[in-house]
């Protein structure tokens, strides 16, 4: 094995084990490669040897539910949003903030998630034989697979356990030889009534860019971790697309090389679409590489030469800084555009940057204290001072009533849904914000909503909204939501407290709307109200008209 060197460790990332694989110097620039279906990191043995003996730190994990990663048995544990968090989690891990990254198949969709949801991360994205495709808002990939019929692997991959028992049936070497030895370039579509793995042929001769031990290695490994990891990826497909629905139409800004086999499966529509213009207009600073004749598994089959273009670009950005690149070579609007879906965590942060300008100004309203005492009215009735005190009040009146009513056309002054897509909008479009995370069926979810929705119209100035974690299974991830209820306190964009479940309030359930508002209040959400302000709430609005339609009449004798 040339690998021999390389270092196997476990590294705790995103609450889940997952095994890697790295070999250079420490100190060297990071490169993480993200491996495909049906393999392991040992797919990257090459790049691994290659890389590092030219100075970089290479990384190569199992990715979740492969080889020595941990396993989670639900597909929802496979989303591109649970995927990037990993991601995340190893960089975060070898203390990089960026990082050079490559992916093979359904490592390639993950790294380009990645540098839609964290381009500050990306200082290089290379792609194998998956170029970065634009969400159809109209057709869900299963609903798109079953145009093929029931013979595509993918629509035969969804059902829980039909492809488990098929490729059962083999031994498990056959397997791996069937999927990494095939030389179609059909979509891989089986005949009717045929599984995939039944239809694939084995060469009669091994080629010569594997040997059979290699082979052996990834047979040993699935043997032990099964297939059900894996195929859960194809059963996420449709929770990914909803998803990325906040990034419909964003481009990928970070600098990118795509790299693919012209005998690839798919392999003539892939080439009509990355030569196009729409792929060129979605992912503006591509280079494409097409290896005549490379198949899928282009990594290990074409190693020397996958393996110098990937050294050639990521020497060429080594010296470049990410943000001055982008900066010089992306069209304004379209950086824009990215910085406003960036999603989760304190990069809420970035996208606020991009909202400031619409940000209202959360002033606290001029008020005076009356002064009780006997006065003689006649006087007062005739004294300039009084007149320009009254004239002053009305139009802090006509303020008031035009502050609460910009408040209200951005959805404050009541307690409103939203949706997953339209979280991030509402966040970092207003300065403070309260959002809680509910459960439909959780007693306590409903407590919390009920004194929220008491509070919203007591507080125009901040914003309550709640968000249904069952459909917005991305932001739970990122925001690490753990627990429910959980109310986020966001402030300009950022997240900076929560309140978990009741134990900011007593920890029991019969805890008052005014406990609530005071913890608001001490966290800085809310503006502590005076006693008059409560006395004047219900009769807010008929004493505004009434101002204004003295200021309307100043001459008028009912002063």
């Amino acid at each position: 094995m040339t690998t021999s060197l390389a270092r196997e460790k476990k590294i705790k990332t995103n609450g889940i084990w997952l095994n890697v694989a790295e070999k250079g110097d420490d100190g060297g620039p990071l490169v993480l490669l993200l491996h495909g279906f049906p393999e392991t990191w040992f797919s990257w043995r090459h790049q691994i040897d290659f890389l590092s003996s030219h100075g970089y730190h290479v990384v190569a994990p199992d990715l979740r539910g492969y080889g020595d990663s941990e396993f989670l048995p639900s597909h929802e544990s496979y989303t591109v949003s649970h995927l990037v968090a990993d991601v995340i989690g190893l960089l975060d891990h070898y203390g990089t903030a960026q990082a050079f990254v490559a992916g093979h198949d359904w490592g390639s969709v993950i790294g380009w998630s990645l540098c839609l949801f964290r381009p500050d991360r990306v200082k290089g994205f290379i792609s194998l034989s998956v170029p970065y495709s634009p969400r159809d808002p109209n057709l869900k990939p299963s609903k798109f697979s079953k145009t093929f019929g029931d013979g595509l692997y993918i629509t035969q991959f969804q059902k829980p356990g039909r492809a488990e028992a098929a490729f059962a049936k083999h031994d498990c070497k056959i397997v791996m030889k069937k999927f990494l030895l095939t030389t179609r370039t059909d979509f891989m579509v089986a005949p009717p009534g045929t599984e995939i793995i039944d239809d694939l042929e084995i060469p009669s001769k091994i080629p010569e860019w594997i040997t059979e031990e290699e082979i052996q290695v990834y047979a040993d490994k699935f043997q032990k971790s099964g297939f059900t990891g894996p195929l859960n990826y194809y059963r996420a497909m449709d929770l990914n697309w909803e998803i990325l629905a906040p990034w419909e139409g964003s481009k990928i800004l970070v600098p990118t090389k795509f790299i693919a086999g012209g005998r690839d499966i798919g392999a003539k529509e892939t080439m009509e679409y990355v030569k196009g213009e729409m792929f060129k207009s979605i992912v503006p600073n591509v280079e494409v590489v097409v290896i005549e004749d490379g198949h899928h598994f282009i990594q290990q089959e074409k190693a020397k030469q996958v393996s110098e273009e990937i050294l050639s670009f990521f020497n060429k950005l080594r010296t470049t800084d990410f943000f001055t690149f982008w900066a010089r070579k992306m069209d304004p609007d379209a950086v824009k555009s990215t910085l406003s879906n960036l999603a989760f965590g304190n990069v809420l942060a970035a996208a606020a940057r991009d909202y400031k300008k619409e940000v209202l100004a959360n002033e606290k309203a001029q008020s005076s204290n009356p002064v009780n005492e006997e006065v003689d009215l006649d006087e007062l009735m005739d004294d300039p001072e009084l007149e320009k005190l009254h004239a002053d009040r009305i139009a802090a009146l006509k303020r008031e009533v035009e502050k609460r009513e910009a408040f209200k056309r951005q959805g404050h002054g009541e307690y409103r849904e939203v949706s997953e897509g339209d979280f991030l909008g509402e966040v970092t479009r207003s300065q403070n914000v309260i959002c809680h995370f509910y459960h439909k069926e959780f007693y306590r979810c409903k407590i919390m909503d009920k004194h929220l929705k008491t509070l919203a119209p007591r507080h125009v100035d901040t914003k309550f909204i709640r968000v249904d974690a069952e459909n917005a299974p991305f932001f739970v991830t990122k925001l690490a939501i753990k627990t429910l209820p959980c109310v986020l306190l966001f402030s300009k964009g950022v997240a900076i407290d929560r309140l978990v479940g009741f134990q900011d309030l007593g920890t029991k359930d019969d805890f008052t709307t005014t406990k609530l508002e005071s913890v608001l209040i001490k966290k800085g959400m809310l503006s502590k109200k005076k006693k008059e302000e409560d006395d004047e709430d219900a009769e807010y609005q008929e004493s505004i008209r009434r101002s204004v339609r003295s200021s309307e009449n100043l001459d008028s004798d009912s002063d």
